[in-house]
């Protein structure tokens, strides 16, 4: 049973008068009113009361029995009740829907914590806020268009509300963009292998890289990491084109670059396998195999093994990592944070903390790229935004 529906026809007109249908019904079966509410075993004053509307809490058995009485199907039976119901009742059940719509698709603690709700909002505010974000009018709207992404996978185990409103929000920002550039896998393929010099660029290597994939027909977008989420990034295939999010997890310079080029192989090898479940994001233990061979991918662009076992030898000596860097085409910082892994990876050592004074800031790296907050008032306005951004020359 849709609550918003029978919402809806509650303000509708009816197809019937339900006192005039029993009355019809006293005279088709020969019985008085009084003989009628005693065979349905139900006091004249609560048939009033049901009728009339002015039952606070109409009991549900004895409006299953009333419409098995007048042969109306009991979905509609109530509509009629509830259309008779006072302002009052209708709006606990208006309230009570919304609630239901908050807590089943929202983590509201840990969103109220991020900031994108306040910790005073009522329940109405909830909604209007998740609504003008998404940019929808209703609730039915919101669960017909944003319910997509999610359950055209395979059936989850569990719910993981803050990873869903991630998805959706992704899924959204997509939708708006539209990238009308049709998607071509030999430019992409041509473009990969220039992409390295570009993080040399700190300002505005990942915004001339993101516009150049633009115009192969890869949407490439940012948005905020959300804790407890583990999503580093995600490849989503809408309308057969594919489509990058990245976050700043970990906020990293170097993880931005390793992310996307991470990404971009899914976009190359995995796009018939994303395809089937709309999309893949980079902790998906479903797909283990795919992300590992990601990874390797990721990592041997910009620092192969066989480059970490030339260069840890010089790692102690800025002026040589930083000469080593150039001669490979990446930031510095890259080399760093893949010695770092490769370290703890084949060694079990931990060098953490040890380089952090040559990474650079990696907010500067997206802040031209307009990455998505949760402090936006809607995406609409945002995805406007970064599609002018995209597609500026």
């Amino acid at each position: 049973m849709n609550i918003e529906t029978i919402l809806k026809s509650i303000f509708s007109d009816n197809e019937y008068n339900i006192k005039d249908v029993f009355e019809q019904k006293l005279v088709e079966y020969n019985l008085s009113r009084t003989k009628a509410l005693k065979l349905l075993n139900i006091d004249k004053d609560v048939f009033d009361e049901i009728l009339n509307g002015t039952a606070k809490q109409p009991n549900l058995i004895h409006i299953v029995k009333i419409s098995e009485f007048l042969e109306i199907e009991v979905n509609s039976f109530i509509n009629v009740v509830l259309k008779n119901q006072s302002l009052e009742n209708i709006s606990a059940i208006d309230t009570a829907r919304k609630a239901t719509f908050i807590v089943k698709n929202f983590d509201v603690k840990a969103l109220t914590k991020l900031g994108f709700f306040h910790s005073n909002f009522s329940t109405e505010e909830l909604v209007d806020k998740v609504l003008d974000y998404f940019g929808y009018s209703s609730i039915n709207e919101f669960e017909e268009q944003l319910n997509e992404p999610l359950y055209s996978r395979v059936k989850k185990n569990h719910s993981d509300k803050m990873k869903d409103f991630w998805i959706r929000s992704a899924y959204q920002t997509f939708r708006i963009i539209n990238n009308p550039n049709e998607y071509n896998r030999e430019r992409l393929k041509d473009l990969i292998v220039k992409i390295k010099p570009y993080s040399q660029d700190v300002t505005n290597g990942l915004l001339t890289v993101c516009k150049a994939l633009y115009n192969v027909g890869v949407t490439v977008v940012f948005q905020n990491y959300l804790t407890t989420t583990q999503v580093r990034g995600g490849t989503f295939i809408i309308d057969d084109k594919p489509c990058v999010v990245i976050t700043d997890f970990n906020k990293i310079y170097p993880t931005l670059w390793f992310t996307l080029l991470h990404e971009l192989n899914h976009v190359l090898f995995d796009f018939d396998t994303i395809k089937k479940s709309s999309y893949h994001l980079s902790d998906d233990n479903d797909l283990f195999l795919i992300e590992d061979q990601a990874n390797t991918f990721a990592r041997n662009f910009f620092l192969s093994e066989e480059k970490f076992h030339y260069i840890k030898k010089y790692i102690s000596n800025p002026f040589l990592v930083s000469k080593f860097a150039n001669e490979i085409e990446v930031h510095p910082s890259v080399i760093y944070s893949f010695f770092t892994w490769y370290q703890k990876e084949l060694y079990g050592k931990n060098y953490h903390a040890a380089f952090k004074q040559f990474y650079p800031d990696y907010s500067n790296a997206i802040v031209k790229l307009n990455p998505i907050t949760w402090n936006e008032n809607n995406i609409k306005e945002a995805s406007k935004k970064i599609k002018s951004i995209l597609e500026l020359n």
